[in-house]
């Protein structure tokens, strides 16, 4: 009874599904759309999967797999082969988990620290859902661990090891005080942090939730990210040793990541994962789902409330450096950037226009340049 409910709304609303849609269109449309998200994939490394997600997300249209597949080989049969995979692969342990935020997992991904900009995530340990996602500088990532406190407090904490020398500022005594970072001790005095420790180090393969999340990333949009930056160099439209060009690239280029990389959180929490009857956990739903409802797959909440009255979350973030240790530029800058921005009218900021945009705005930033 339930699926002719379904049903009987589906055509109440005009949804169809990638069958009937797919034959609706006329043909150079719904091709037009798969040429559209290939053309972007700078890297040639989207699968049929993603593509054919990216174009639900972005345009509401669902298409089959069998004709995303056969346009994209007609137009591109040499990157089937050159999506291989070719990341190692680890031993893994099936996980047990109760509910969703017993436990998180984050960890920072340094692929594209090699053109500035590196990312600090976390996800549920439990459904995957990506909880946040940040574009920071690198000498702030040290620092993320408490902007969570700030709108979420979990049972524990999973965290690749911060003593890594890849982080220069490690020493600094705020972020070296775990046990008041983690506000399990200070709001939740109950629990006693020798059997249930707020934070647990791993090294970052065995750091699963996460790292599973990475390689999709990367395939997405990070090593597209990578190619335009290094196009705009390439080009001599970039000059890395101009500050000019620096100022203007690390405000840009920033936008244009944060844009990115909410779209992707947004697209992988709402695309349906697999059914997998011998996992335990959630399976053949969305990450979204499997988190706001996770009685469906037998679990339970298990977020720890937060009564912070006395303000000593905000103190510490203060005392950090507050809401601009996560910005690339100044204040002053950001504010006239901003408003030459809004001032050219762009419709849409992507990786194929960003150094186009990138000169316009040189001249209006600094005409003498």
């Amino acid at each position: 009874m339930l699926r002719v409910d379904v049903k009987r709304r589906r055509r109440k609303l005009g949804l169809s599904g990638s069958g009937k849609t797919t034959k609706a269109l006329p043909d150079y449309e719904k091709e037009q759309l798969v040429l559209n998200q290939m053309q972007n994939d700078l890297a040639r490394h989207r699968g049929v999967k993603s593509t054919r997600e990216r174009i639900a997300f972005e345009t509401g249209t669902h298409l089959t797999k069998n004709f995303v597949s056969s346009v994209m080989f007609d137009h591109d049969p040499a990157g089937f082969a050159h999506r291989d995979p070719t990341s190692k692969k680890i031993h893994r342990v099936a996980k047990t988990n109760i509910g969703v935020n017993e436990r998180w997992s984050a960890d920072g991904h340094d692929k594209l620290a090699k053109i500035g900009f590196p990312i600090w995530a976390i996800v549920d340990d439990a459904t995957g859902k990506w909880l946040g996602a940040w574009v920071v500088p690198m000498t702030t990532v040290w620092a993320m661990s408490l902007l969570i406190v700030s709108f979420l407090l979990s049972s524990q904490l999973v965290a690749f090891p911060y003593s890594s020398p890849r982080i220069a500022v490690r020493k600094q005594p705020l972020f070296m005080d775990w046990q008041m970072l983690s506000g399990i001790e200070l709001f939740h005095p109950e629990y006693d942090l020798q059997e249930l420790p707020a934070h647990v180090f791993l090294r970052s393969v065995h750091n699963i939730s996460i790292e599973r999340s990475w390689l999709n990333l990367r395939l997405n949009f990070g090593n597209t990210a990578v190619k335009a930056f290094f196009r705009g160099q390439d080009e001599g439209v970039y000059e890395p040793g101009n500050l000019q060009h620096g100022e203007l690239c690390r405000w840009l280029w920033a936008k244009l990541l944060r844009q990115e990389l909410q779209n992707f959180v947004a697209l992988r929490n709402g695309s349906r994962t697999r059914t997998n009857k011998a996992k335990v956990g959630p399976s053949g739903m969305s990450r979204n789902e499997a988190y706001s409802i996770p009685s469906t797959w037998g679990g339970r909440d298990c977020l720890l409330p937060i009564d912070d009255h006395g303000g000593l979350i905000a103190e510490l973030k203060q005392a950090l450096g507050g809401d601009e240790i996560l910005e690339f530029v100044s204040a002053d800058f950001t504010r006239r950037a901003d408003v030459a921005y809004i001032n050219m009218n762009v419709r849409e900021l992507t990786f194929t226009n960003v150094w186009a945009i990138f000169s316009s705005l040189l001249l209006v930033l600094y005409p003498a340049v």
